[in-house]
């Protein structure tokens, strides 16, 4: 029949304009580029960003190399001149390019090291704690000469706490340094008990209970220029 054939016919056209299920499963020709074009541009993306980090390495390094001579020109100049603002001619010396040995405020210089000594008293334990607030230990003497020196700064009238003390009944002395005391050089006078500590007097030392009060001297190193 004609309506058979005809019906038959159009199904037949029907069927033929579906895309086939094979196309459906797999990935359309347009996602596919899509695809590689966001692959290529993530690539060039990284290629630009080595590029920008080589730069700045190439150029760091080279204006290192370049400012390695014109730097250390500079640096001795600034030096040289807080030399002439900072430094007294007569512990320095008049020649060029001498160095001299810088101190804190009220503080005095000797030899490469800072000494400060205090106006008030107070005990032995404040007072290495005050050293401490300023960055420096409490006086440690290492020779004869700096004895000498701590005298004509203290007028060796007076009592001075300095950074040595005995923790024991063994007679063992110790710098707050960690070094013990040469006792040779330094014989202390006085009893010695667990609670002593030494105090400076003209050109020796004497033990003192560490509750006792009296001035005491602080010591750091100087900055060299």
């Amino acid at each position: 029949m004609e309506d058979e054939n005809g019906y038959a016919i159009m199904t037949k056209r029907i069927i033929s304009t579906q895309p086939s299920q094979h196309r459906s499963q797999g990935s359309p020709p347009v996602f596919d580029g899509y695809k590689v074009a966001v692959g290529v541009l993530g690539a060039v993306c990284v290629l630009l960003v080595l590029a920008v980090i080589a730069q700045h390495v190439w150029g760091f390094q080279a204006g290192q190399a370049s400012c390695s001579g014109k730097c250390d020109i500079q640096q001795e100049a600034f030096i040289s001149r807080l030399r002439q603002s900072l430094c007294d001619p007569a512990r320095s010396g008049p020649a060029v390019g001498a160095r001299c040995a810088l101190c804190p405020k009220d503080w005095q210089a000797h030899k490469g090291k800072c000494y400060w000594d205090s106006k008030r008293s107070q005990i032995w334990n404040a007072s290495q704690k005050d050293c401490e607030l300023r960055n420096s230990q409490m006086l440690v003497i290492q020779d004869q000469e700096e004895m000498d020196f701590i005298n004509t700064i203290t007028d060796g009238t007076n009592h001075i706490w300095i950074g040595l003390n005995n923790t024991s009944h063994t007679g063992n002395w110790t710098w707050v340094d960690g070094s013990p005391l040469n006792q040779t050089l330094f014989p202390v006078s006085g009893p010695v008990a667990s609670n002593s500590c030494g105090v400076v007097k003209g050109n020796r030392i004497n033990s003192e209970t560490c509750s006792a009060e009296f001035k005491w001297i602080c010591q750091k190193d100087a900055v060299t220029v």
